[in-house]
């Protein structure tokens, strides 16, 4: 999740948070929550750090702000590279692990690209 404060407005009612901007405030006093100034406002305007509000406040926040990439359904050729590397033994999708950590998508992606003409190349 990349939102990391968020305003009272944003936490009234959330996972059981007080209703009112006055009560949600003197819960964030209660227990101490990490705030800011909001840049930017004038007057009181705060903001909360996600990592200090209560867990089930935490997960519900996560979700409702989840990245758009979360949601979005998986293409065609991304099922397919699902299909292949299920089929893949249990230490060829090791070795496929290790050489894409090594070499990186795109290094692996220019010698799938390039394969074959390097290996038409050898035997000539």
């Amino acid at each position: 999740m990349e939102k990391a404060w968020f305003t009272t407005n944003e936490l009234l009612g959330v996972a059981g948070l007080p209703k009112s901007r006055q009560g949600l405030n003197k819960r964030a006093k209660e227990n101490g929550w990490e705030k800011r100034r909001r840049k930017g406002v004038q007057g009181k305007g705060v903001e909360y750090a996600i990592w200090s509000l209560p867990t089930e406040v935490k997960t519900t926040l996560m979700q409702e702000t989840a990245p758009d990439y979360a949601g979005k359904s998986a293409t065609v050729q991304e099922h397919t590279w699902v299909q292949i590397y299920h089929q893949l033994s249990a230490e060829e999708r090791t070795r496929l692990i290790g050489h894409i950590l090594r070499e990186g998508v795109m290094g692996m992606l220019a010698r799938l690209e390039n394969g074959p003409q390097e290996y038409k190349n050898k035997g000539e």
